[in-house]
């Protein structure tokens, strides 16, 4: 078995310290330039303010799908998180980007099973080569996979 000797630019980006110190490197080079008199202050204040955002989204581990982001304008729609589950790299995405989800965080079966619905698909659709259902229960609603979640909270009321 052959491995191949990644480059540094594949392993800063996957080191979050490497990130923020390039990000870091990038901010105190364009204070510099506005600093030193640069006649593109107003491009250079604009490269800051970008430059601060994903210093602050690395910093905070608030990672965001621009395309999802142009898509919707919404950043609590965009919002991406990765988690492992069953040893698999499970990508979230949306809505079901939580740091935890319980039954105790619904009023009934129905609004969990939706929910769980939901964030199934979205799964699925965002993780298409995860192919084993259990590990797209991210939050362990289904703890005898069976396919319904929360089954000890009320039935919603029939009108």
């Amino acid at each position: 078995m052959s491995s191949k000797k990644r480059s540094w630019f594949h392993n800063c980006r996957i080191s979050k310290n490497c990130r923020l110190t390039v990000i870091w490197i990038l901010i105190l080079i364009v204070l510099f330039l506005l600093w030193s008199g640069s006649k593109f202050k107003a491009l250079l204040i604009g490269l800051l303010i970008v430059l601060a955002w994903a210093f602050w989204l690395e910093l905070y581990n608030y990672d965001i799908d621009l395309g999802r982001l142009i898509q919707t304008g919404s950043l609590s729609w965009s919002r991406v998180e990765t988690v492992k589950v069953w040893g698999k790299s499970i990508r979230l995405i949306g809505e079901c980007v939580t740091d935890n989800l319980n039954c105790s965080d619904f009023n009934t079966q129905e609004e969990a099973q939706a929910m769980y619905q939901k964030c199934l698909e979205q799964i699925k659709a965002e993780n298409p080569d995860i192919t084993d259902p259990h590990a797209l229960d991210v939050y362990g609603l289904d703890r005898d996979h069976d396919g319904i979640v929360c089954e000890h909270l009320p039935k919603a009321a029939a009108y």
